[in-house]
């Protein structure tokens, strides 16, 4: 037995739509997240180039008057036709690859010691020096809210045996 097909889709009452010769912009991550790991990899300032390239694009065509950012429909007229929303990954992460692509501290979360979700959440890849660390770190935190805990809990326990 296979599992039903998806129904049709309705294209009147659709949102957008996105194909691979998609001419809207959605504020996406991938193309910055890929030229900060090339940077990463390579070294070489073309990638950082055209990341600067694409981040004045975004400035001039996508910034809002009242300071964020929205899609644009039909990219290849100009000016591109802005739309009326702006995506929660453009603050949470592509801004985030275009901050590390022009970040010029290599240990800024590095990548032998991180890796990204999907999100673009760093996380310790297990057992690096950095995840060793932090759970180190959040182990003697729970120790010290354990034993503060405690202590509290010793302490009305001993009011409540003193006002019987």
């Amino acid at each position: 037995p296979h599992p039903p097909p998806p129904p049709p889709l309705d294209y009147d009452n659709l949102l957008y739509t996105m194909s691979p010769m998609s001419n809207n912009d959605y504020l996406r991550p991938e193309v910055v997240e890929s030229l900060f790991y090339l940077f990463r990899a390579t070294g070489d300032p073309i990638y950082r180039e055209w990341g600067w390239s694409m981040f004045r694009a975004f400035e001039m065509f996508c910034k809002v008057p009242t300071g964020g950012y929205t899609v644009l429909n039909r990219v290849e007229e100009v000016p591109p036709h802005p739309a009326d929303k702006m995506e929660s990954f453009w603050l949470a992460e592509t801004l985030k690859y275009f901050y590390l692509l022009f970040s010029d501290d290599p240990d800024e979360i590095p990548l032998d010691q991180y890796v990204f979700n999907t999100e673009a959440h760093p996380l310790p890849i297990w057992g690096s020096a950095h995840d060793v660390a932090v759970r180190a770190k959040l182990s003697r935190e729970v120790q010290q809210r354990m034993q503060a805990l405690d202590e509290l809990l010793r302490r009305r326990g001993s009011r409540r045996r003193g006002a019987a």
